[in-house]
């Protein structure tokens, strides 16, 4: 091969690998700009050099194998992904396993995870034969990734703030939390999670947005996993997959949903109103601290100040905890947040626990437990699933065997649901 021929090949292979350059650096480009991240804070993220990025993303730099798995986290896509002409949708159990590889080592959670993720799905598709739309306009937030746990802190708690407006909920409790998600088209589910997984969050195109929470939790923590979870459906909608759990506690986002999901559920005015009612004082300054759902800890805050000690009792935070539905300990945190007492109060109230459990025995006032836990899990799921059944039913868009299939993977007497469609459909 003579030299000139060499020389035009060498060109073209140039040209070749620029383009695969500028290809990727596009794709990470539109990857950043969907995460509201600035060019900064990704490099910041994965340690690249300053301005690093700016050349990466006109093509004029190349990205190692470590600085895409670096990307690839982040931004929570495969690797796979940066190099496909189209962006193209993970399957959604796939997704979860690459971020959760540890549900693979029990086949029993494996499996349930799968049931209720399939629920989703054909909950989706019935909607898409009734022509019915899977997501109302739930609100989401465009807030770029907290800097520290103040600006996290901030962002939850002004979420919330809206949130509840927008609900007008007022400073109630929230009674059902669950149900209330369900009115905004997000699938609701609780199954069998490891332990230290408290829930996770899916947004797909098969199934649209989904929250599953660990059955095996008690319903006061299972409730603020289920805000918790809120929180990255207003943050994170971007994300397919989004995990709870006790590894990644201290994440900027994880610690933002925290503080949304406290704020939502007791809300600042509402716990100054009950505390007035009980002849308690005013708070002081505030030290900043956020309860984690996943490891019932404090996330703290190392820009504080101290709080002035007011007198409240464990019989004071066992009442709060049962009005506002909620744990003692995410009680006792937001109540340190809000100022009405110190890290040294804290502690003794934490240790007290089980004075505020007897007070509230004492009155017959436990935690609000449903009376059959099992029969209460996954209603609301069930029942909306089962009713879009029903209608494509009797407007003849499933047949009688789907329907019959439908019942099995709910767990609902399939017999009884045909007659009952049956029945609604001859009338």
């Amino acid at each position: 091969m003579d030299s000139q021929i060499l020389g035009k090949k060498i060109k073209q292979l140039r040209k070749e690998i620029f383009m695969d350059l500028q290809i990727l650096g596009k794709k990470i480009k539109l990857l950043r700009k969907k995460s509201g991240l600035t060019q900064d804070e990704v490099e910041k993220a994965v340690a690249l050099p300053q301005k690093a990025l700016t050349h990466i993303e006109s093509g004029a730099r190349k990205v190692s194998t470590l600085e895409l798995a670096k990307l690839s986290k982040l931004f929570h896509v495969p690797i796979a992904g940066f190099f496909f002409q189209e962006m193209q949708e993970e399957d959604v159990l796939v997704a979860l396993h690459r971020i959760a590889p540890g549900l693979e080592s029990d086949p029993k959670i494996h499996d349930q995870v799968a049931k209720y993720v399939q629920v989703c799905r054909e909950g989706a598709f019935l909607k898409d034969v009734l022509g019915i739309s899977r997501q109302k306009s739930i609100r989401t937030y465009s807030s770029p990734i907290p800097k520290n746990v103040q600006e996290a802190q901030r962002q939850g708690e002004e979420v919330a703030r809206e949130e509840r407006r927008s609900f007008e909920l007022g400073d109630a409790p929230i009674y059902d939390i669950a149900d209330l998600l369900s009115s905004q088209g997000i699938w609701t589910a609780q199954t069998l999670l490891p332990n230290e997984m408290s829930g996770l969050f899916l947004h797909h195109s098969s199934l649209g947005m989904a929250i599953i929470i660990n059955a095996a939790h008690v319903y006061v923590r299972q409730c603020f996993s289920y805000a918790h979870e809120y929180a990255h459906a207003l943050f994170d909608a971007n994300h397919t997959v989004s995990i709870s759990n006790a590894e990644n506690a201290k994440d900027l986002i994880e610690v933002r949903a925290n503080a949304f999901a406290s704020a939502f559920l007791m809300p600042e005015q509402g716990i100054a109103s009950l505390l007035r009612s009980m002849g308690k004082g005013e708070g002081g300054r505030r030290e900043s601290v956020i309860y984690d759902v996943s490891t019932e800890r404090a996330i703290e805050n190392q820009h504080r100040q101290v709080a002035r000690f007011q007198k409240i009792t464990a019989q004071t935070v066992a009442w709060i905890t049962y009005h506002f539905g909620v744990s003692y300990q995410a009680t006792v945190y937001r109540l340190q947040n809000l100022g009405y007492f110190n890290a040294k109060a804290r502690i003794a109230l934490l240790k007290d626990e089980f004075k505020g459990r007897e007070f509230l025995r004492i009155l017959s006032l436990q935690d609000k437990e449903p009376p059959n836990k099992q029969a209460y899990q996954n209603r609301e799921l069930k029942a909306q699933v089962a009713a879009l059944a029903i209608e494509a039913f009797q407007r003849e868009d499933i047949s009688r065997g789907r329907l019959l299939d439908l019942s099995e993977l709910l767990e609902l007497p399939g017999n009884e649901l045909l007659k009952f469609a049956e029945g609604e459909k001859a009338m």
